[in-house]
């Protein structure tokens, strides 16, 4: 009974192995093709999937003769076919030997395109324009891209709506080649003009202030890079989340565009704070921290105001106001206004008052004329001050060029701006024994500098990099003038206004890994440079100095606004000396 099972269970091992080595795929020992004389095997080879030493698979060799015909058809031979495909079995059916047998019948060349329906343009001007050329063989593909071209230049002269297609090609036999007579039938469509323009999905925002940023004029033919451009601008506005393509339409004789958008947060309000106890016995300690609010759409006008409160330690705040004021009169024109106030410890106050008239020249460019007013106020009763009391008043020019797909997390794009400002720097309450030397009247200049670039390398990943720079040139340059630098939105990896100097300039380097649309992780690499002239009337001598910072942070979108967080080393820090920073980005 036992022999019986056994030889009964061996029995089946040995059909169970048959049935799986009859069912494995064979393998492709060789390829061959027959019948080709225009186009050398080793060439069509490259078209197919099929590859000796591969598994042969009869789908994969189905789609293999498609491509191969298709690929003879791009280069003329439209009558080209495979009349069999021979499969040659080994003994035990492990290996395969393919041969196909090809006709590829004779080049057929495109010998004339005619078109018909045309109006607006004649068949001369279409054709000149057509990439697929007489002679040449018919390409599918080229003829269709030449078609949408068409239909994209009959868009930008108003007539959207027009339609291209193939009527018939028709061959005719030559002794040596063969021709093809292509007939297109366009139909042009009426011509466009934008009569209204609809908003939906705005519940705050005022749908006059949406279809003043489109620039269409009411009766303006259709132009479809002008319709294209109109996503782009709106998004720049930064009060929406979403912008849809706008939609061309027909009713009751009346031609416009549809416009659906979502409202994002447009107000935003950040705050941090922090005490710091007093050192000795009996000294009252302080709060530290920071205030900022923004509004980017008051009262659903586009209108932006903003304000910034900061603290960096007892004596030492920040205080800046801002509004802006869009499209003044109904023309691409924005007006904006600044206040800002420092109080440096107990050595001076710093106010500045700053203009600014913005000619909006497209949606990418745009140039600025500036106007600032600034005053630097020693503090009284202290003995030796480290600034002289000035007021200082320049005029300049900025240009604008902002190329950005979003503006609070990029992944394209660029943004560049400069601008040059001259003036006179007064100086009140020259010291008696400094008044020989010391001049009441300087000329001051000012340079600025930001050039930020975003490259999306992989699917999810973004390289950002940022270069800026700062330079005051006067004979006469006091501490309360010069640049501050350091910190959150400058050089990471140190303190707030760290450094000081007349002449400044820093990198950041991130890459970037998207969590969501406007989140994301990243490491970062900071470097700062920043000069100090000499002061000869304090015998302060010239310094000048280096640094870096690197860490790594996080940004995302919360209900507040887009928090970013990170921490940083600086130059021979250690980790437990590393610096965290916060900070609410804000674009006003």
């Amino acid at each position: 009974m036992q022999v019986r099972l056994t030889i009964v269970l061996l029995l089946a091992a040995i059909l169970f192995l048959r049935d799986i080595t009859l069912s494995a795929p064979a393998t492709i020992a060789s390829i061959t093709v027959i019948g080709n004389s225009q186009i050398s095997t080793r060439e069509i080879l490259t078209w197919i999937s099929s590859r000796p030493d591969l598994a042969f698979s009869e789908p994969v060799l189905s789609r293999d003769i498609r491509t191969m015909l298709e690929e003879y058809r791009k280069l003329g031979y439209i009558h080209a076919s495979i009349d069999s495909a021979v499969l040659h079995y080994t003994a035990d059916s492990s290996d395969v030997d393919l041969v196909l047998h090809l006709r590829e019948g004779r080049q057929a060349l495109v010998g004339s395109v005619e078109i018909a329906g045309n109006a607006q343009l004649t068949s001369a001007e279409i054709l000149e324009r057509f990439d697929l050329g007489i002679g040449e063989p018919l390409d599918e593909g080229l003829l269709e891209a030449d078609i949408d071209a068409l239909l994209m230049r009959y868009e930008r002269l108003g007539y959207p709506l027009a339609s291209c297609q193939v009527s018939e090609v028709k061959s005719h036999w030559g002794d040596e080649i063969d021709s093809l007579n292509v007939q297109l039938i366009l139909e042009e469509g009426p011509r466009v003009t934008i009569d209204e323009v609809r908003v939906e999905g705005n519940s705050e925002t005022d749908t006059d202030v949406i279809v003043r940023e489109t620039r269409l004029e009411k009766g303006e033919l259709f132009d479809p890079v002008k319709v294209d451009a109109i996503r782009q601008r709106l998004l720049r506005l930064n009060i929406f989340s979403s912008v849809s393509e706008p939609e061309l339409y027909l009713r009751n004789k009346v031609n416009g565009l549809l416009i659906k958008v979502l409202e994002g947060r447009s107000n935003s309000f950040d705050g941090i704070i922090g005490y710091v106890p007093g050192k000795e016995s009996g000294e009252h300690g302080f709060f530290t921290g920071l205030a900022s609010f923004t509004m980017r759409n008051l009262f659903g006008t586009g209108r932006k105001f903003s304000f910034r409160w900061q603290r960096e330690d007892r004596e030492t705040q920040e205080l800046g106001v801002r509004y802006l004021e869009p499209w003044v009169a109904g023309f691409p024109v924005n007006v904006g206004l600044g206040f800002f106030q420092r109080q440096q410890d107990t050595s001076y106050v710093r106010r500045s008052v700053d203009l600014k008239g913005e000619l909006l020249v497209t949606e990418e460019f745009s140039t600025s004329l500036l106007f600032s007013s600034e005053n630097v106020i020693p503090s009284a009763g202290t003995g030796t001050s480290r600034v002289f009391n000035t007021s200082t008043q320049t005029v300049g020019i900025e240009l604008l060029y902002d190329s950005r797909d979003d503006v609070f997390s990029p992944t394209s794009g660029a943004r560049y701006r400069t601008d040059f400002q001259y003036g006179k720097q007064k100086t009140r309450n020259i010291p008696p024994e400094l008044a020989s030397t010391v001049k009441s009247n300087v000329d001051v200049q000012r340079f600025s500098l930001d050039l930020d670039f975003y490259l999306s390398t992989f699917t999810r990943h973004v390289l950002a990099t940022g270069i800026h720079g700062r330079e005051l040139r006067s004979s006469q340059i006091d501490e309360g003038q010069m640049y501050r630098f350091g910190g959150t939105n400058t050089l990471r990896g140190y303190r707030e206004s760290q450094f000081l100097g007349s002449r400044v300039a820093w990198t950041n380097t991130e890459y970037r890994f998207l969590l969501a649309r406007r989140s994301f992780l990243y490491g970062f690499m900071d470097t700062g440079y920043y000069f100090r002239p000499a002061d000869d009337f304090r015998a302060i001598p010239a310094s000048e100095g280096f640094r870096y910072g690197y860490g790594v942070g996080l940004q995302i979108e919360t209900s507040l606004g887009h928090l970013g967080v990170s921490f940083a080393l600086g130059q021979g820090d250690s980790f437990s000396s590393g610096k965290i920073h916060f900070g609410l980005i804000n674009e006003f």
